[in-house]
This record gives structure tokens, C-alpha cells and sequence, in this order.
């Protein structure tokens, strides 16, 4: 069954009353609601002074069309609201001749109406949910918001699974401790932008072939809200599990307070350059190639500002150079940080920070690469517009419909998430509720943190995961068709496994070489107290979880998975890749307050591989964005280089592939962003290949998209 496409979804555990039932169809109507805003507000966008009077024309009509319907709806918007908007329909439609100035005048006046409705719906959605078993307030009078989106429960039944005893063919041990630790406030979590920091980058800076590692931290608060800087760090890779600080003599060592970081080929100089998230401006390290990086971001026109977080470099229009998709959370000053009080009270238990509901959002931002070195910020006009102001935190560049154009998922954290489909020409058209990903399978949104995309069972199509707050299970988007996906968490097997646990990072990869993804999530909970309450059945410090895959299924194989794996810490940031070059996929995971976890696979099966690094002549040089496919052994396997992801953080710019049993040699594949593909026969196995996109060797064009 596909994914229901309403709901906003209510606070806390859904109980079958008649007032519940009429919040949970309230919040449904809100959600269609607010999608007939947005896309309204989209349409009287297109009616733009150079667009032809055709153009205008049906812009207006199709806008018209949603006031109308938002004008018609009978229990949720004001009725003078609701008068004013079927009576600015009205005037849209018959503009369709009218003079240019008049037309602007009404548009004005319809998009201010429009602005209205979404404030109304929003407020609405943050003061008028129940809160059922999840978050209280401790003062009748203070105002109802504060908390994440959360399910409360029942916990989902574990699926039966044969063999369960069966060995597990892949352990993670601790492959290197770095003298390093992540802060991120103060111990207590007073204020929200203390829950959430810390990304990490695997990327190879000073081209040896080994990966280095990028880490970002906040600042720390002292008990008395002193703030006290810390600096991001960069470990360059000795091999062998060795690591040398190199973060002041590279120009990396910023001491702000950091969210995350993705790392792409900006300006197409062959060397990869490094962008940092920050609450305040952020940093765009351009590599000099001599070892040091330069902070461009002025310069460049990203360095943003408020409080950013998650981030991808992705071809958006198929020119050959990256653009840069910026996600951004709430809205927030140093005063509120300081004065922060916890006034919340999560399950009858610890007293915690509030928000985000009810807190202000911060848009989410798209940055144009225009070439020389910058970049130009055109979100509205890309359709790209967050005129939610959802709280946005993991972004995901993928190709989920297979036509050659990268498109983004988004992770928000207790409002829908977004899905934006790649038209082709660089511009996007928001469809996550049609398809099937801004809530769940119940209906409801949730509070998304970390993504990740792959094609877990095998079927050429990019699935979804989504990790969110305790006492919710995390969520597996299945791709149905290319156009659909269902919410398949409970018949994969993840539902039960992560039901109790705060999940951040997330990463679809073969742990154990069998061709078949497996899942790794990254745990932790914000709330630093919560051990105090046992009764909760919740932990500050959580175990991190590797789900391998059965094919459709995923079995959780944690406890039985390598001593890295019973380490219990506030994890946050998770990157994959190989570490060591040896053909399997190692892990690094971020700690608030604590030190970076380095996870050494250690996997005995015996299983071959095969892995790719792709090299474009010009333009984007690393690829990003590319599909890479693999052939052997009778199977056929995806992975797409990607900028991004996770939670906040950068995997491995190579694709690797497991290969089984299998010893053979492999037909590859790449197709870039816009159709281009090149091929390979018969490449032997068990080794890593840097595969160059040359114009002479690439496959004609007939067929590219698919």
C-alpha cells in the first residue's frame, strides 16, 4: 500500500477517540491545505513580467484554481480569510487580458492572502495538536509548542526471521582512537541548537588515494552559558590506521559553531573543495593543491548565514559544473541560547529544551554555480522555494526516477519532508506527498533527521531510509515504480530494531560484500538526563546498529557485530568508506561530547569486490552525481557518487560493489548528470579502478536517461 499523502502529523501516540479522530483528519486537511498554498504561491511565481501572455495566463488560471479551493474549505481558515481568497480567485481569472501593472498589483495582493493561510495553517499545526504522552508543558499558562514529531507507541512487533542464530560474516572493531572530541553547548541541552551538531567528511584532500577525515564541532557552553570555542579538525590518513592532525597548517581549523559539511569539485580545478555548515556564516574551503584550503564563501555568495545544516554539491541543470542545495533549521539568537530554559517535560519524566515545534523555521537554500568561482543564490526562481520554513536537517541528491536528472530528498524534522523532482532544466517541482515520502505509512510526519538513498532489494530504483526520535521507528521508502514509494519498514524488518533508539546517521552499503545492501544507523539521545527515568526504557548514550540484508528483509545483526559495535556514546554524524583500501567499507561516526567512533570492517567472508573512481576532463571532475552500474556474476547492481547525506556528513566519492562468490570480471557503467555514458568490459575484480570520462570513449547518446 503506498503512503498515504496527508497528514502533518500529531505530537505525540495516536489513541482511538473521537477527538483524536478529528485531530488526525484536521491535521489531514491541513496538509492538503498547505500543499494548495505552495503550490498556488508556485503558480502566481511563473506569472512573471517576461513570460509570454499565454504563460501568464494559465499561471493565473491554475492559481486560481487553488485559492479558489483553499476559499472553499469549511472548517479549518477563517471565514473572512476564506472570502477574501475565492474573491481574489475571482480576479485572478479575469486578468488573463488585463495591463501589466494591474496584474502585478493582484498578484501582490494574492500572494499576501496566501501568506495569511500558510501562518494560519501553521499555527494551527504547532499550537493546536494534541500531546498525547509525549510532550507536557510544566506551567498550565505556558503556551502549547515545543517537541519533535514522535509515535510514542505501541512498539512495532518484530518480524520473524529464520536462521536467527546464524553467524554473522562481518564484525566492526575500533580501528583507530583520535585525540579529538565534539562539543556542542553545554551538558544540560538548555536550547535546541545544543542537540544537534557535528557532521564529518571522509574525502581524499591532498589526492594520495587515502581518505582523509574532516570534523566539525559547536562551541561549548559552560554551566553559566559561557561560551568557549572549539575547532573542526582534519586527520590526514598515514595509512594503516594512522592519523596526523594536519587541521591548522591546511586552514580548516574553524571555530564556529559547526553543523556539517559535503565536499564537491566547485570550480572544476581537479582538487576537491570543502563546505562547512555553521549556525552563522558558512565556510567554503577552496583546495589550493599545495595542502591548504582558502575560505571563499563571501567571495563565492554561499556563505548563507542563520542556521544551516545539511548540504550536497549536485549538477542541477546538467551543465557540467555543481551547484550547492543549503538545508536550514530554526531560526534562533545567541540571547535565546543563553537565556534558554528547559520548560518542557518529555513523557512525565526529564525537563528538556523546547522545540522545534512552534519555534521559527529557516528556509532552505539553492545556490547557482555561474562559474569564475561563484555562485548565485535563485531558490524561488529553481522551484526550489521552502515557504514552509520547515525545520530541515539531511539532504540527499539522488536520481530516484532514473531519467538522468538529479533530483532531493529532504529530511525535515517534524514536518513533511520534501521531495523535489529534477524537470530537467534545472528547475524542481515539490512532489513528496504525491509520491509517497513527506509522511509515513500512518499518515504522519515524523522527525526526520539522517538520509540515505540505494536500491536495497535489487530492483534498479532508489530507495529512501529516514532515521527519526525515540520512540519512533525509523522509515525504509520503498520505491515501487520510479514515480511511487511505499512506506515498507515494518515488512523490511527495521520498524521493531529502531522503535527505541534516536537515530541520526544513516548509510545503505554492503558491510559484508554480498551484493546487498545493508543498513547502519547512528544513535543518540538529546536529552541529557533521560538515564535518570529508566521506567522510559531510554538512554542518553546508545549502541549504534548495523541491519544486514536477508534480500527484501533486514535482520539486526548489533549485538553479535564486534566489540565497535557495543560502544554506547550520543552519536550523531556518520560517513562510510574505505578507510584502509582494502576493499571493504569502513565507518566513522561523530559524538557529541565525546570523541569520533572510527569503525575498522572486518569482515572474514571472503567475498570479491570491485570498486570505481570516476575522473571527468573538465567541469565537475569527480563526477558527482554520476550512476555507476555494475555487471557480473549474473547480477546487476546501482550506486550513485554523491555530495551529501547521512546526517550532515560525506561519504567515500568511489562506489564500491560486492561481488560474493564471485571472482569474474565486471561490465561497468557510468552515466553523468544530463545522459552521458561511457562503458567497460570485462574489468577484473578485487581491485579498485579509476575509470576516465573522456569525449572520445563515451557511449552515443541514443538511449541516455535510462
Amino acid at each position: 500500500m503506498l503512503a498515504s499523502t496527508a497528514s502533518l502529523g500529531a505530537i505525540g501516540a495516536y489513541v482511538p477517540t473521537d477527538a483524536a479522530q478529528q485531530a488526525r483528519a484536521d491535521a489531514q486537511e491541513r496538509t492538503r491545505l498547505l500543499q494548495l498554498q505552495r503550490d498556488a504561491v508556485s503558480r502566481l511565481q511563473q506569472a512573471r513580467p517576461e513570460a509570454t501572455a499565454d504563460q501568464v495566463r494559465r499561471a493565473l488560471q491554475e492559481a486560481s484554481r487553488g485559492l479558489d479551493a483553499m476559499g472553499a474549505a469549511t472548517t479549518i481558515l477563517d471565514p473572512s480569510l476564506r472570502s477574501d481568497l475565492r474573491r481574489a480567485a475571482v480576479e485572478l481569472t479575469s486578468l488573463a487580458s488585463a495591463d501589466t501593472q494591474r496584474v502585478a498589483s493582484a498578484i501582490q495582493s494574492a500572494l499576501a492572502l496566501l501568506e495569511k493561510a500558510r501562518a494560519q495553517l501553521e499555527a494551527d499545526v504547532a499550537l493546536g495538536l494534541p500531546f498525547q504522552g509525549s510532550f507536557s508543558q510544566t506551567k498550565p499558562k505556558d503556551p502549547a509548542y515545543g517537541g519533535h514529531a514522535s509515535s510514542m507507541g505501541p512498539a512495532p512487533a518484530n518480524m520473524p526471521l529464520p536462521e536467527d542464530g546464524a553467524p554473522v560474516p562481518v564484525t566492526f572493531d575500533v580501528g583507530a582512537q583520535l585525540p579529538w572530541k565534539m562539543y556542542c553547548g553545554g551538558p544540560t541541552k538548555d536550547h535546541i541548537l545544543e542537540s544537534a551538531c557535528g557532521g564529518v567528511a571522509l574525502f581524499d584532500y591532498d589526492g594520495d588515494g587515502l581518505l582523509d577525515i574532516y570534523l566539525v564541532t559547536a562551541a561549548e557552553l559552560t554551566p553559566t552559558r559561557e561560551r568557549v570555542p572549539h575547532r573542526n579538525a582534519l586527520y590526514r590518513n598515514l595509512g594503516g590506521w594512522k592519523f596526523e592532525d594536519v587541521s591548522r597548517q591546511a586552514g580548516v581549523d574553524l571555530a564556529a559553531w559547526g553543523s556539517g559539511a559535503c565536499v564537491g569539485d566547485f570550480d572544476g580545478d581537479g582538487r576537491l573543495d570543502l563546505y562547512v555548515t555553521n549556525w552563522g556564516p558558512n565556510a567554503l574551503f577552496r583546495n589550493r593543491g599545495d595542502g591548504t584550503f582558502e575560505n571563499v564563501a563571501a567571495r563565492a555568495g554561499v556563505a548563507a548565514g542563520g542556521w544551516s545544516t545539511g548540504c550536497a554539491f549536485f549538477d542541477a541543470d546538467g551543465d557540467g559544473d555543481l551547484d550547492l542545495y543549503v538545508a536550514r533549521y530554526v531560526d534562533t539568537t545567541w540571547e535565546s541560547v543563553v537565556r534558554a530554559q528547559r520548560t518542557l517535560q518529555w513523557r512525565n519524566g526529564p525537563h528538556i529544551m523546547v522545540g522545534p515545534t512552534g519555534l521559527p523555521g529557516e528556509s532552505d537554500l539553492f545556490f547557482e554555480n555561474a562559474g569564475n568561482g561563484r555562485f548565485v543564490e535563485v531558490t524561488d526562481a529553481h522551484g526550489l522555494s521552502d515557504l514552509s520554513r520547515a525545520y530541515g536537517f539531511g539532504v540527499v541528491a539522488t536520481d530516484y526516477d532514473d531519467d538522468g536528472f538529479i533530483d532531493l530528498f529532504v529530511a525535515n524534522d517534524s514536518n513533511p519532508n520534501f521531495l523535489y523532482h529534477n524537470l530537467g532544466n534545472g528547475r524542481f517541482e515539490s512532489v513528496g506527498l504525491e509520491t509517497g515520502v513527506a509522511v509515513n505509512g500512518e499518515a504522519r510526519a515524523q522527525a526526520g533527521m539522517g538520509v540515505d538513498a540505494g536500491d536495497y532489494d535489487g530492483d534498479s530504483r532508489m530507495d529512501l531510509v529516514l532515521t527519526t526520535f525515540a520512540h519512533d521507528r525509523y522509515t525504509l521508502y520503498h520505491n515501487v515504480d520510479g514515480r511511487h514509494f511505499e512506506d515498507a519498514s515494518t515488512q523490511s524488518g527495521i520498524a521493531a530494531p529502531t522503535f527505541n533508539r534516536m537515530g541520526w546517521g544513516a548509510a545503505f552499503f554492503d558491510a559484508d560484500l554480498d551484493g546487498k545492501l545493508d543498513l547502519f544507523f547512528a544513535n543518540g539521545h538529546i536529552f541529557s538526563d533521560i538515564d535518570r527515568f529508566p521506567r522510559l526504557g531510554e538512554t542518553y548514550r546508545q549502541k549504534n546498529q548495523l541491519l544486514l540484508n536477508l534480500g527484501t528483509r533486514f535482520r539486526d545483526v548489533s549485538e553479535r557485530a564486534g566489540a565497535g559495535l557495543q560502544i554506547a556514546a550520543v552519536g550523531r554524524g556518520l560517513a562510510v568508506g574505505d578507510l584502509d583500501n582494502d576493499g571493504d567499507l569502513d565507518l566513522v561516526v561523530s559524538n557529541t561530547d565525546g570523541s569520533p567512533t572510527l569503525l575498522e570492517n572486518r569482515q572474514a567472508t571472503g567475498h570479491h569486490w570491485v570498486a570505481v573512481r570516476a575522473v571527468a576532463a573538465t567541469g565537475n571532475r569527480f563526477a558527482i552525481g554520476a550512476k555507476v552500474t555494475v555487471s557480473g556474476g549474473g547480477a546487476k547492481q546501482i550506486r550513485e557518487i554523491r555530495s551529501g547525506g547521512s546526517f550532515l556528513s560525506q561519504n567515500d566519492l568511489r562506489a564500491y560493489f560486492g561481488l560474493g562468490d564471485y571472482a569474474g570480471p565486471v561490465d561497468v557503467e557510468i552515466r553523468v548528470p544530463g545522459g552521458r555514458r561511457w562503458g567497460w568490459k570485462q574489468l577484473p575484480s578485487d581491485r579498485l579502478h579509476v575509470l576516465k570520462l573522456s569525449d572520445s570513449s563515451s557511449i552515443p547518446r541514443a538511449g541516455a536517461g535510462r
